[in-house]
């Protein structure tokens, strides 16, 4: 966690920018410097994102049309994306159907064949870990 860091004498025209791009801190800006008061914890991710359920989701997939699968866990409309995977720099799993078909795609994030469920979620160390976290290694 970082605590109180001072930033040097800014560019006013630089501040919006600079402070945009502080996620969830608390910010004093002064004329002469910027101070940076709290920070949350930054969470740590993974290249496969945090357990965000510990089943699969069984959906109906149409021919021809384009998905993105949530990757990153975080989704508040799982297993698809809503944009939530911008906040830890991670990118869904975008795929197209040949065919129409009922398919299980993989919602606690861990498996081997993105997007598709391949039975991980039934893995002692996805079963132990609690939703919203890594797995552990």
């Amino acid at each position: 966690m970082l605590v109180g860091a001072v930033v040097p004498k800014v560019q006013s025209s630089l501040l919006p920018r600079l402070v945009q791009s502080i996620d969830r801190a608390v910010v004093a800006v002064t004329a002469e410097n910027v101070a940076l008061v709290a920070v949350e914890p930054v969470r740590q991710y993974t290249d496969k994102g945090v357990v965000a359920v510990k089943t699969p989701f069984k959906v109906q997939l149409g021919e021809g049309k384009l998905y993105a699968w949530c990757s990153c866990g975080l989704s508040k409309k799982q297993p698809f994306c809503d944009g939530a995977h911008k906040a830890v720099g991670m990118t869904p799993v975008r795929f197209k159907m040949e065919e129409s078909r009922e398919v299980w795609l993989c919602g606690c994030k861990q498996t081997n064949d993105r997007p598709f469920c391949d039975g991980t979620h039934k893995t002692d160390a996805v079963q132990n870990t609690e939703l919203g976290q890594n797995v552990a290694a």
